[in-house]
């Protein structure tokens, strides 16, 4: 999965492709399963697989925190692939874990996967988009993440770390009133 921040699809213009090791991994993750199964049993299965279901959407969370933080350019086909790949991802790991006494948690994995999601989307949004969310779900993800968020040049915007903190602080200020 490291290899996401680092694929090349994420600055593809012509087309929204995902990374190749998203298709390794989906393949990896049923194959592992089927072996430790016959190996080992459902038990010690559902064991080992227990929260993927919330550890692959938090790495897909850490890669775009990683693109936001400046170190690679991301087009609007990269952020796509993002987002599939979360989809696919999601598919995949649900796949793998399809099992008779899965600890498979289906509203676990909604929930990560929609926070994934979302946070994927604020790097599309305009920064008026952006402030529109923070004012609403000032709570969802961390200060730290949403000044990152705010800072982030992407393909819709010039960030503007500025605007945040002036945001933040207007908030306080009504809140306080």
């Amino acid at each position: 999965m490291s290899e996401i921040c680092n694929s090349s699809v994420l600055q593809a213009e012509d087309a929204i492709r995902l990374p190749s090791c998203v298709n390794n991994l989906g393949e990896y993750l049923t194959s592992t399963s089927d072996n430790i199964r016959e190996a080992g049993g459902n038990a010690v299965t559902a064991f080992a697989f227990s929260s993927l279901e919330q550890y692959i959407p938090y790495y897909l969370m850490q890669a775009a925190r990683i693109v936001a933080g400046g170190s690679k350019s991301i087009t609007m086909n990269g952020i796509e692939s993002l987002d599939r790949t979360g989809s696919v991802l999601y598919r995949d790991l649900k796949g793998a874990t399809s099992f008779e006494n899965s600890f498979w948690d289906e509203d676990a994995a909604a929930n990560s996967f929609e926070q994934s999601a979302v946070f994927l989307s604020l790097m599309e949004i305009s920064l008026d988009d952006l402030s529109s969310h923070y004012r609403r779900f000032p709570k969802q993800f961390t200060d730290a993440d949403y000044q990152s968020m705010f800072s982030f040049n992407g393909p819709r915007r010039r960030g503007d770390a500025r605007r945040f903190n002036l945001l933040k602080s207007k908030m306080k200020t009504e809140r306080g009133s």
